[in-house]
């Protein structure tokens, strides 16, 4: 009985895992089939650090905790241009209604749209950083990694707090309005360590120094997780 019920869980697991990643194939192979919504989004950053570098070179001393700040503002614009389009694009094309017929769990629909999101931002990330880097000529050494770390965790929170808040607009009218009022409060969790976080490796902190932020960090993708299992059936079948 216990060896049914174990391989029975392990199946079912299997089936997750699979329809997870392939709804995520599908939006990422969407997402570069029009490579110009990547390539706004790769400019809009760019281009939006590249003006903030200006401003901070004027100043007499480039301080650590605006240069973090700025960079996690330029980050949450990107999290709001991601995620427009995620469940909106599938309510106003008629194809989720397909979604919805798929043989798995709503909560894989969520998790695939979540590695999506995770994998745009982060591709993004990987390009602001250094850019960052080399537009405000910051001296991180062996703080890199860490700051990538960082910066990871923080795409993982957002993509979290973005296709929740995605899904729970997609038939609204003035959705893209409500996402972005909705994101401010609802990524307030993940912005507020990440600058303090992301400060402190700029200043030269080790991961021992941004523990209490991490714990923060985690701490809101456990809750937002519980919130999302008890509730986004229901969102998405209404």
């Amino acid at each position: 009985m216990k060896i049914t019920l174990v391989r029975r869980i392990n199946m079912s697991f299997r089936e997750f895992r699979r329809a997870t990643f392939l709804i995520a194939q599908k939006d990422l192979k969407i997402e570069f089939r029009r490579p110009y919504e990547v390539l706004s989004i790769l400019t809009f950053s760019v281009g939006s650090m590249l003006i903030a570098s200006l401003a901070l070179r004027g100043s007499s001393t480039v301080i650590p905790e605006i240069v973090a700040a700025v960079l996690w503002i330029i980050i949450f614009f990107i999290n709001i241009l991601t995620f427009t389009t995620s469940f909106t694009r599938e309510a106003d094309r008629g194809t989720l209604g397909g979604l919805k017929t798929l043989p798995c769990s709503p909560l894989a629909i969520l998790a695939g749209k979540i590695i999506y999101g995770t994998a745009l931002i982060f591709l993004v990330i990987c390009v602001l950083v250094p850019c960052s880097i080399l537009f405000l000529n910051l001296q991180l050494g062996g703080s890199f990694p860490l700051l990538i770390f960082i910066c990871f965790l923080g795409a993982v929170g957002f993509s979290f707090a973005g296709s929740f808040v995605s899904g729970l607009v997609m038939f609204s009218e003035g959705k893209t309005l409500l996402l972005s009022l909705l994101l401010i409060p609802v990524c307030m969790p993940v912005i507020l360590p990440s600058v303090i976080t992301t400060g402190k490796i700029i200043r030269g902190a080790s991961l021992f120094d941004i523990l209490p932020e991490l714990r923060l960090l985690l701490a809101f993708l456990l809750l937002i997780t519980a919130i999302m299992i008890l509730t986004f059936t229901f969102v998405l079948e209404e």
